[in-house]
């Protein structure tokens, strides 16, 4: 018996994730949960089958450790998809490291979905979508991010900024805003390495990079102290209509629910989306020899062919 083509979600059982994997399951969907925890996996995907017209199956991998992603992914590895949601990303103000040694937000907002995608993107059928969650912190003339002290992203090499917490002295990377802005400027990079790939094997899926907005609704302000967070969230929700860049993240997960089932981006090749609006990416980011430069660099970490 053929299996039935599935849309995987990173990152599906919290915030945007979780919204977009609902939003998909109400349009009859056949979804795969990614997730880092299984209790909350398999709890979403209970919902699913049992509250929506559409069905699901986990898929529990924690991205902040390339093997066992690795591992993971042999499970699907002859699952066809009909799309992938590049969903899962963190910014954190501390200095770690993920299991192989990277700096955690590179790895896993770049790194591991640079597996996934390289692991997956040969089972996506064609007319089949792939939507990569980026940001408007990637590019410099996004006034919210600027106002908001995010620092412009500074693409210093692949391997660099995967290693950067190793570097003595990190040139600027002490502070983690910059190591976010920097890996979502990634995440469009690898967008147009992929579609790039995809159209040289004569493949017929579209991919897209999105920046879904500031979302106060979300897990965004973790790192900050609690009153704080209410603060943010209270007044955020009241200045949300009114700010340019900022959305619920109902909003954003109903733009990217469209971006995968919606026929009017069949074909449409790579584009980068501010919500619903297909807009210029930043400069970096159509760089070409940065697209290249990430896709041989992250190979090579990977232990991928390039």
């Amino acid at each position: 018996m053929a299996l039935e083509q599935a849309i995987l979600v990173t990152g599906a059982t919290t915030g945007l994730g979780r919204r977009t994997a609902l939003a998909l399951a109400t349009q009859g969907a056949y979804l795969l949960i990614g997730g880092r925890r299984r209790d909350a996996v398999v709890s979403l995907v209970d919902h699913i089958n049992t509250s929506t017209r559409g069905h699901a199956a986990p898929f529990v991998a924690d991205l902040a450790d390339l093997a066992a992603l690795n591992e993971a992914l042999d499970t699907i590895e002859h699952q066809p998809l009909g799309g992938i949601v590049a969903n899962a990303g963190i910014s954190t103000a501390q200095d770690l490291k993920s299991r192989q040694g990277y700096e955690l937000t590179f790895a896993v907002n770049v790194l591991a979905h640079q597996l996934v995608l390289r692991r997956l993107g040969g089972n996506i059928v064609n007319g089949g979508r792939v939507v990569i969650v980026s940001s408007g912190v990637h590019d410099p003339d996004n006034k919210l991010a600027r106002r908001a002290g995010i620092p412009i992203p500074r693409w210093i090499g692949t391997r660099e900024l995967a290693l950067i917490i190793s570097i003595d002295p990190a040139p600027g990377f002490d502070d983690g805003r910059l190591r976010y802005s920097t890996s979502k400027l990634g995440n469009v990079l690898q967008a147009r390495a992929l579609q790039a790939w995809l159209r040289e094997q004569r493949r017929d899926v579209d991919v897209f990079a999105i920046d879904p907005g500031l979302m106060v609704d979300t897990r965004l302000a973790r790192d900050f102290p609690a009153i704080q967070r209410t603060v943010l969230k209270t007044l955020g929700r009241l200045a949300t209509p009114f700010v340019a860049n900022m959305r619920l993240s109902s909003v954003s997960a109903g733009h990217i629910a469209t971006l995968i089932r919606d026929d009017h981006w069949s074909g449409m090749g790579f584009a980068y989306l501010d919500g619903g609006d297909i807009k210029p990416p930043s400069p970096d980011a159509q760089d070409d020899d940065l697209v290249n430069e990430l896709w041989q660099v992250s190979s090579e970490l990977l232990g991928l062919p390039a």
